[in-house]
């Protein structure tokens, strides 16, 4: 019994230190192959900017996907978006994965993994605040179409994220910009330009009431609503529906009634 506990102790430190993953030596970029770019894959897989499919098409290859993963890394860094993996980014990658090792406090968020779609459709907000974060239904289980429809600038519409049904995130406009998705509003009866100071996502589905919200959509618009709450300090009160602030009221009725309010708040 002695020998089996050893044994199995000896493979859980194997196994935990195999498990650990750390920063590779800067000096990476567009082009480079072998085992330390697979560290530098494994580093952003962990930290959540590549999937682990995304690895397995090309483990130890510098590609396009490796250095967009690299260059979205440095954007939340706030590091020159270069794509190379230098030694400013070494130092953030190593200082974050210190951080990721360590266990997150209770009803923290980190930004989801997303996929970035950029669509001309946006303006400034002039100066405002984000204070508000408001979910639509597209209108359409087609999230490729919907996709197209907003990055098209004659449709004059845009979202911040769109989630499609499988739980992919898309980004179509920066935070910091003014995207197109509320129109005429008011926030709790006061008018205001609701687009100016709210972040807007779009949740493929056609709005019917009868057709489900996945359960991976829930997953990923928890996560992203608590990151964003979280970053621009929203007040829970300012979570709503496109039908809660369009005017006049009843111009709008999303998210549908079959959305699950109560689940969302609940994760947050």
């Amino acid at each position: 019994m002695q020998i089996r506990n050893a044994l199995s102790t000896a493979a859980t430190a194997r196994t935990a230190a195999a498990a650990t993953v750390t920063a590779p030596p800067a000096g990476l970029e567009l082009g480079n192959r072998g085992p330390q770019v697979k560290q530098l894959q494994d580093a952003l897989v962990k930290l959540g900017y590549m999937t682990k499919a995304q690895v397995a098409t090309g483990p130890g290859i510098f590609g396009e996907k490796t250095k967009a993963a690299v260059t979205k890394f440095q954007a939340d860094h706030k590091l020159p978006t270069t794509g190379y993996y230098g030694d400013l980014t070494h130092a953030a990658l190593k200082k974050a994965l210190g951080s990721d090792s360590k266990p997150p406090k209770p009803g923290t968020f980190t930004k989801p993994p997303v996929v970035n779609a950029p669509s001309p459709n946006s303006n400034s907000r002039g100066g405002a605040d984000i204070d508000t974060i408001v979910l639509h239904h597209t209108g359409s289980n087609n999230g490729a179409g919907d996709l197209a429809w907003m990055r098209n600038p004659q449709s004059q519409v845009s979202a911040h994220y769109m989630l499609d049904r499988d739980g992919k995130i898309y980004q179509l406009v920066g935070d910091e910009k003014r995207a197109w998705h509320a129109g005429k509003g008011e926030l709790h009866g006061v008018p205001t330009d609701v687009n100016g100071r709210s972040i807007g996502i779009e949740i493929v589905n056609d709005g019917s009431g009868k057709t489900p919200f996945t359960d991976a959509q829930y997953k990923s618009l928890t996560q992203l609503v608590g990151y964003l709450k979280q970053e621009y300090k929203v007040p829970a009160n300012n979570i709503l529906g496109h039908k809660d602030v369009a005017v006049p009221k009843g111009r709008k009725s999303d998210p549908a009634e079959n959305f699950d309010w109560n689940r969302l708040r609940a994760g947050l």
